[in-house]
């Protein structure tokens, strides 16, 4: 698999929109990579992605870009009903695919991308990136050596304003039978930083909730069309025997249409919590700080943990810092530390180097778990893995 060495690395992309945000900016921090060719059916969007990121060659079509052009990545980033014809194609055409997440529209999707993965030469991945982030990999090795006792519960808050606005036009992400909503486009994220940290997943009980069900139509002004996705979420999971924390819960809740950006990750502990923030800060706080648990009004005394880097990745984080990436918090920074070990696995023929990515049997994984929590808000009742 991936055996030969080379020297410097081509890349394409197939879509134009996340691609702009994360992986183009991170890739051009690397070392021997060129971004060598964009498919995207707008040329607007197309052009200005070319000049831009500097790239030569340009496409309406990608199954024109698969012919034409010699790639060793290609990275795709459209919409999740669109992925599985292109991944397919990629993979068939004996390339390694970077595939953005939510990974499929079904249970049967991923699990037909992921055979396919299995049969492939190149390398099949998920854009799962804060399993690289400095403050994951922290949090992972205090969890993994003891450090904050046995693992008690996880909780995650996200709040986020991007879909709060009722003026905010109708798109693919506003219906679900296109993989939009809130619980496959964040939740996707959180259910797998639970699987990396913790284990897998048992069962769920999940509530989705449409705040603004209905959003302009484009094509006809003073039109609008109806939301079937969700655009906040509440799940509450339980993990099972293949993890490091049987029986114990994990709750997230996560919603699109706030008032303000919050992102919160915790592992709470025997020993101590430790919180993940959105600008990918590290916090612990030992269970003795609480003075008994029972002030409300003194502030939880966190402590900033710092995470000890590489040289190679100390450099990397000059550059993330000096970069577009910085500005948009955890996931675009987060892409650079995945792009980093792409980039090194594809040079150098290593697959240990990704042996922590996110497969297409991690995809697969995700995907179950978000199935069940579908089934269950349109049930009424805790659905099993």
């Amino acid at each position: 698999m991936y055996a030969t060495m080379k020297e410097r690395i081509k890349i394409g992309f197939i879509g134009s929109g996340w691609a702009q945000v994360a992986q183009a900016p991170a890739f051009s921090l690397m070392d021997d990579v060129e971004l060598a060719a964009v498919s995207s059916p707008t040329e607007h969007h197309r052009q200005k992605f070319m000049d831009r990121f500097g790239i030569g060659d340009g496409f309406s079509d990608w199954r024109e870009m698969l012919q034409q052009c010699e790639l060793d990545l290609v990275c795709v980033t459209t919409p999740t009903f669109l992925h599985e014809p292109m991944v397919s194609g990629v993979l068939e055409s004996g390339r390694s695919v970077l595939c953005e997440k939510p990974f499929a529209l079904t249970v049967d999707e991923a699990q037909r991308m992921a055979d396919l993965a299995r049969r492939s030469p190149g390398i099949a991945l998920i854009d799962h990136q804060l399993r690289f982030h400095p403050g994951v990999r922290m949090m992972k090795q205090m969890i993994d050596g003891g450090d904050i006792g046995r693992v008690y519960e996880v909780r995650a808050v996200v709040n986020l304003a991007t879909r709060n606005r009722t003026d905010q036009p109708w798109s693919w992400w506003s219906d679900a039978d296109k993989g939009g909503g809130a619980l496959r486009a964040i939740g996707s994220h959180l259910v797998d930083l639970n699987r990396f940290l913790v284990g897998e997943i048992s069962e769920v009980c999940c509530n989705l909730s449409t705040s603004i069900n209905h959003r302009p139509d484009r094509s006809r002004p003073g039109s609008s069309l109806p939301v079937t996705s969700d655009d906040s979420f509440a799940m509450f999971m339980k993990f099972g025997p293949s993890s490091i924390a049987l029986g114990a819960s994990s709750l997230m809740h996560v919603t699109t249409v706030g008032a303000y950006t919050w992102f919160s990750l915790e592992v709470v502990g025997s020993l101590k919590t430790i919180r993940l923030d959105g600008a990918g800060r590290l916090w612990e706080i030992a269970n003795g700080e609480a003075k008994g648990g029972r002030s409300l009004i003194d502030a939880p005394r966190w402590k900033l943990v710092e995470p000890i880097l590489p040289w190679d990745l100390l450099v990397l984080q000059a550059k993330i810092r000096l970069s577009s990436l910085a500005v948009h918090g955890i996931f675009a920074v987060g892409f650079a530390f995945l792009a980093h070990r792409i980039v090194k696995a594809l040079k150098t023929g290593d697959p240990v180097v990704l042996q922590d990515a996110a497969s297409f049997r991690d995809g697969l994984m995700i995907q179950k778990v978000l199935q069940a929590g579908l089934d269950s808000d349109r049930e009424h009742r805790w659905v099993k893995i």
